[in-house]
């Protein structure tokens, strides 16, 4: 009786040992799922992480590469070695952004020649600046020589000091003057006859006739007279000889005309003329007559 109870016993003992060890294993099973699943899951959030970091650093690469080729843009320049120097650098900009962009460049290179590249643009700007305020010097000091040479305006401070000098020698007789001066335009008739005119689109040409004075003190014989013809916005007539430059007043200027006149300390009467190379202008014209780079006498008249 009693071994028959026991073997039943036995059997259920067994039976909840192995539906015990079956949980515990299926609890292990779970336990290495989700460590495993955890793992595979830090490994995505790894990977997605470098490659927001990889795509972040591409895009700055591209945006610094592009900011370059932009700059390059505004860089312009007279200077024929740096315009090939730039283009040639330009291109190295473009070759490395298209290979930044397909992706077939190491990034932390790509980096590294786009830093050189730029440090290489900003030299080019530093330089062309440079030229540029260069190149601004010349051109004020081209503007103030012109004033200096052509311009009545910009020359009447400095010259004032030169013709208090000038009054001296006046003062002294050694100066020539005129006692009569008539100045104006004039255009030419078909027959040939000269004609005055006050209209600037008729006018031809120009002609100052005046009377050199009576003077004992200056030297006698051949005296050269220079003509400036100058227009209402200050530029001086040209004369048809290129070489149109003469002394006046301590400085260097254009003249219009000049004439020869064989002088004998009496009154003689000359006259002088401007034939037209351009189309005149309208408003008032001065006409200035030097000889020995002194003043002799001025004149103006007035066109419409």
């Amino acid at each position: 009786m009693d071994q028959n109870t026991n073997k039943p016993v036995e059997k259920k003992n067994r039976s909840s040992t192995g539906l015990l060890l079956l949980v515990v294993l299926l609890l292990v099973s779970n336990v290495v799922m989700l460590w495993m699943l955890m793992q595979r899951n830090n490994e995505v959030e790894q990977t997605q992480q470098q490659v927001a970091s990889i795509t972040s650093e591409k895009d700055n690469v591209t945006v610094m590469l592009e900011n370059m080729l932009s700059s390059y843009d505004t860089l312009k320049t007279d200077n024929e070695q740096l315009t090939v120097e730039m283009e040639a650098q330009r291109e190295r900009i473009e070759g490395l952004l298209d290979q930044v962009k397909r992706g077939n460049y190491d990034l932390s290179k790509a980096k590294k020649e786009a830093e050189t590249l730029r440090k290489i643009m900003k030299g080019y700007v530093a330089t062309i600046d440079s030229l540029n305020i260069a190149n601004q010097a010349l051109t004020a000091e081209n503007v103030g020589l012109t004033q200096e040479l052509g311009e009545v305006k910009g020359q009447k401070d400095a010259l004032s000091t030169e013709k208090a000098a000038l009054e001296g020698k006046i003062a002294k007789g050694a100066i020539l003057h005129t006692t009569a001066i008539n100045a104006g335009a004039l255009f030419m008739r078909n027959n040939g006859k000269q004609v005055e005119t006050d209209r600037a689109k008729k006018a031809e040409m120009v002609k100052c006739c005046f009377t050199l004075g009576q003077n004992s003190v200056t030297d006698s014989g051949d005296k050269t007279l220079y003509m400036r013809v100058i227009s209402p916005d200050g530029s001086v007539l040209p004369a048809s000889d290129p070489n149109n430059r003469f002394k006046f007043n301590g400085v260097e200027g254009e003249f219009s005309a000049k004439r020869e006149v064989n002088y004998q300390n009496q009154p003689v009467d000359v006259c002088v003329f401007w034939n037209g190379t351009s189309e005149m202008r309208t408003g008032q014209y001065i006409v200035e007559l030097y000889e020995s780079g002194a003043l002799v006498s001025k004149s103006s008249f007035d066109l419409k």
